[in-house]
């Protein structure tokens, strides 16, 4: 390297001469030559993810202190990044409810690959989101509440503005430094079938963003249950055939097949009757990367998101909330009793989501020919009206404003799988749990605070 390049983790404080002390694999160093020639913040403090670049001729002299708030400024020297292995992942979709928790589980618990210890592997987190105004102040107070991120990871930091649906969105994440990564986890979606069904263009867009194949990295993807027609109870991945009855649900599948390398991306049957019109060109894209993971969600449950204040779901991050807060005021509410799925913990995404992360990590991890696919559900088969059935005993409420109804067949809605229920035996194994949390379990842990 020309430069010894530092990423500050907390404010670092310059004592306002030509020196500077900085902690390096745990031994406190002085740096001399600290001069507002490459010291970049304001005045003479160091903000939270300053990047510092030291001249080559920087003199580092051994046996001073440090003074420091909230964590440990680490910086790589000459050399050292010979000695330990930076990888860099891209999370999209980071302001949103699974987003938000996922950020918050690797920065302050790190990632927990084999290579953290074994080859003292660090970690840069860039987190990608479109529009959250308080997302990077509710970030940066997360961070400062908790200490210091996990010692593995080296930065954090938010690329704001980044839509999907406007073609410039690859040169976003490269002015942002994310120019060469080691994985990407793709939150980021389009997920409201209403608007799917009437924004086609940027459905397809959003949903199935083949540009991300051009950092040649393994994607985990979050995809969704509605791949499914729903006409069956406990779909399984490897044997039953998907058949997506909606726009959100074909343009998710539309990406799975794009990282199965599939030479097509939708029959004309999966299309129902869609043109095709909005489908992505494939040809001139880079092949996927075959440690992929595409992982078919279904509802996700569980509680309130680590940042202050929240994700634009609002005071209603997950279904639960927005049933408790109907419950708590008596408001006539109707719940579908004819639909059916296999509801998720969020804990239980995040489980997977390492898991597949790490093993995306692991150079030496047994090889796979192309991305595996994995539905990502609990173990219980509920409908909405069971939910709310569930939370209302589980917190003593009175039910009587809750009332069970059956989704209309026709009438001009957007079409909905009425069971999209799955079969989740095989990433229980993958992941190591001898079952998935159900209802009972997830309503139990969400609300278990304060009880």
């Amino acid at each position: 390297m020309d430069d010894r390049v530092g990423t500050f983790l907390v404010c670092a404080i310059c004592d306002g001469t030509s020196t500077m002390n900085i902690e390096i694999g745990g031994l406190i160093y002085e740096i001399t030559n600290a001069d507002d020639e490459w010291v970049h913040g304001e005045g003479s403090t160091l903000q939270s993810g300053t990047d510092v670049i030291l001249p080559i001729s920087t003199e580092i002299i051994g046996n001073a202190k440090i003074d420091f708030k909230g964590g440990k400024p680490r910086v790589w020297v000459e050399g050292q990044q010979q000695q330990q292995q930076l990888r860099k992942i891209l999370i999209t979709g980071s302001s949103g409810y699974v987003g938000q928790h996922l950020l918050a589980s690797l920065a302050l618990q790190g990632i927990g690959s084999t290579a953290d210890s074994s080859e003292g592997a660090t970690y840069e987190i860039f987190l990608a989101y479109n529009s959250l105004p308080t997302f990077e102040e509710d970030l940066k107070l997360l961070l400062e509440h908790n200490y210091k991120l996990h010692k593995s990871v080296v930065l954090i930091k938010a690329i704001p503005n980044v839509d999907f649906s406007n073609s410039n969105y690859i040169l976003k994440l490269h002015d942002a430094g994310a120019t060469t990564l080691d994985v990407i986890i793709h939150l980021a979606a389009l997920s409201s079938p209403g608007f799917c069904e009437n924004n086609a263009s940027d459905a397809w867009k959003v949903n199935c963003p083949v540009e991300l194949l051009t950092f040649k990295a393994p994607i985990i993807y979050l995809s969704t249950d509605q791949v499914y027609e729903g006409t069956k109870s406990y779909y399984h991945e490897d044997t039953d055939e998907t058949l997506p009855v909606n726009v959100y649900g074909r343009t998710k599948l539309a990406f799975e097949r794009v990282l199965l390398g599939s030479q097509s991306l939708l029959s004309a049957k999966e299309l129902g009757g869609e043109s095709g019109q909005y489908m992505p060109n494939t040809m001139s894209i880079p092949p996927p990367h075959p440690k992929s993971t595409i992982l078919r969600s279904s509802l996700i449950l569980g509680g309130p998101t680590p940042l202050k204040n929240g994700c634009r779901k609002g005071s209603f991050p997950s279904f639960l909330q927005f049933i408790e807060s109907r419950l708590q005021s008596s408001t006539p509410t109707d719940y579908f009793i004819n639909e059916f799925r296999s509801v998720v913990h969020v804990e239980d995404v995040l489980r997977a989501i390492r898991h597949f992360l790490n093993k995306a990590l692991d150079s030496e991890g047994v090889s796979q020919r192309k991305a595996g696919v994995y539905n990502l559900g609990g173990r219980t088969r509920v409908s909405r009206y069971d939910i709310a059935l569930k939370l209302a005993n589980h917190l003593k409420l009175d039910h009587s404003t809750a009332k069970g109804v059956d989704r209309p067949a026709s009438g001009g809605g957007v079409p909905s799988p009425p069971d999209i229920s799955m079969n989740v035996d095989k990433v229980a194994s993958e992941i190591g749990v001898a079952k998935m949390d159900g209802l009972s379990e997830i309503i139990e842990q969400t609300f278990s605070v304060g009880e």
